[in-house]
């Protein structure tokens, strides 16, 4: 069977559940030919012909649907077709009435089969969704924080401190013992390759 989605198994066996309701009740119907009096049959044959009319109307549709076996539509409306009415279904020979009913059953089974197959096909996808963890809020969270994005916003961020934490101190930090001694040479040196002054006329 060809790979297909939930929405087009669930669909198709809708569509075959109907047929399989209309095949049981053109069966209860047809069997009334055995049992039942003259008057039964009567009345009971609109209902016959509207089932028949019903398959017949929505066979190709119905052949669409039923991939399995191409002989179970095809033998579906031949079964349909052959029994005219009611009455005539009795007035066959037990030669075609055997083979009315032998071909009623062989096409129900292969139905019964073919949903059975959809069944299947639909509960395989179902529980391979069923495997798949579904990503929790925690989750999310941990990847974002692995993520090369998170790493760049935190670098940002510290350097965004820094130059602010120098912008607002540098007063402090220009004039401390440490920078004047250790570290202003080699601003100075830096600046002065970069034709820019010594640090105070930058900083100014």
């Amino acid at each position: 069977m060809a790979t297909m989605t939930l929405q087009e198994i669930e669909e198709e066996m809708e569509e075959i559940k109907m047929l399989m309701k209309l095949w049981n009740n053109f069966y209860r119907i047809l069997t009334l030919a055995f049992e039942a009096d003259e008057e039964q049959v009567r009345k009971a044959d609109p209902e016959f012909q509207q089932i028949k009319t019903v398959v017949a109307e929505h066979h190709d549709h119905f052949m669409k649907v039923i991939k399995k076996d191409f002989h179970i539509g095809q033998s579906v409306l031949t079964t349909v077709k052959r029994t005219i009415n009611l009455d005539g279904f009795n007035h066959l020979s037990d030669v075609e009435q055997n083979k009315t009913l032998i071909d009623w059953h062989a096409a129900n089974i292969l139905l019964n089969e073919t949903i059975g197959s959809l069944d299947c096909e639909k509960d395989r996808i179902l529980r391979k969704r069923s495997l798949i963890p579904e990503e929790t809020s925690g989750t999310k969270i941990k990847r974002f924080l692995k993520s090369p994005t998170f790493k760049n916003l935190v670098t940002f961020i510290v350097l965004l401190v820094l130059v602010l934490g120098l912008y607002l101190n540098w007063e402090a930090i220009s004039t401390s013992p440490f920078y004047v001694d250790t570290i202003k040479p080699w601003v100075d040196k830096l600046l002065g390759m970069m034709g820019m002054g010594g640090a105070e006329e930058a900083a100014a």
